[in-house]
């Protein structure tokens, strides 16, 4: 990848809340593990979008937030505490945007993995980073990328692993989850959930269904209870 495609303001505005965040080390450490990930495949993961320069026909486009493609060592560590085997197991990726945590989950293992985005520059975006992927990494992963609001979205009936990396706010979220719970009351199972970077969002943590099982500076990871 070109440098003056990672150069640009929004990955050095990035670049400084980090700093701010997490200090300089870790910033390195994110730096290094996002890059080493598109030059691995040679795609477009790592450059962030604020949302009004995207075409998204959606009444939620207000509540979304900016992409920003999953850090890689944040992923790993984050994902390694739901307990799920990967090669029996759906991925379910809530604001997929460009497709990294959709990759990454293939790098795991994952026997299905699902992406669901309202930008549809995003998708287009998403679906050339998947055919380069798909060929470099040999992956045998099902793979299936839908433009469409998360809010609308049915959980099919096998997603067992969900994931969010601060797609869009609270109320937003809640619509999700009671389309997680009606589809885990029609489908009894273990449900798993990684929510990166709420910012405020503790949609999950106030449900009295979904338990914390991990907590981090980096976010959550909550298991649902089975209804009473």
């Amino acid at each position: 990848m070109p440098a003056f495609e990672i150069v640009n303001v929004e990955n050095i505005k990035k670049v400084f809340r980090n700093f701010r965040k997490v200090g300089v080390v870790t910033t390195f450490r994110y730096i290094v593990s996002d890059l080493l990930f598109d030059m691995r495949y040679k795609i477009d993961t790592i450059n962030t979008a604020q949302l009004d320069t995207l075409k998204i026909d959606s009444q939620n486009k207000s509540v979304g937030n900016y992409y920003e493609g999953t850090n890689a060592y944040i992923f790993q560590k984050m994902i390694s505490h739901a307990q799920v085997d990967p090669s029996k197991s759906c991925f379910v990726d809530f604001g997929s945007g460009k497709g990294k945590a959709m990759f990454m989950a293939a790098e795991r293992g994952f026997r299905k993995i699902i992406g669901v985005e309202f930008s549809i520059e995003l998708v287009e975006v998403n679906r050339k980073n998947l055919e380069i992927f798909k060929s470099r990494s040999k992956s045998k992963a099902e793979f299936e990328i839908l433009h469409m609001d998360a809010s609308e979205y049915a959980i099919p009936a096998d997603a067992n692993l969900l994931f969010f990396s601060n797609p869009f706010n609270e109320e937003l979220t809640t619509k999700v989850i009671g389309n997680i719970l009606k589809s885990c009351d029609q489908s009894p199972r273990e449900i798993w959930v990684v929510h990166l970077h709420p910012q405020g969002n503790m949609a999950f943590a106030k449900s009295p269904r979904f338990k914390v099982v991990y907590e981090a500076r980096e976010g959550f990871v909550f298991q649902l209870e089975p209804a009473d």
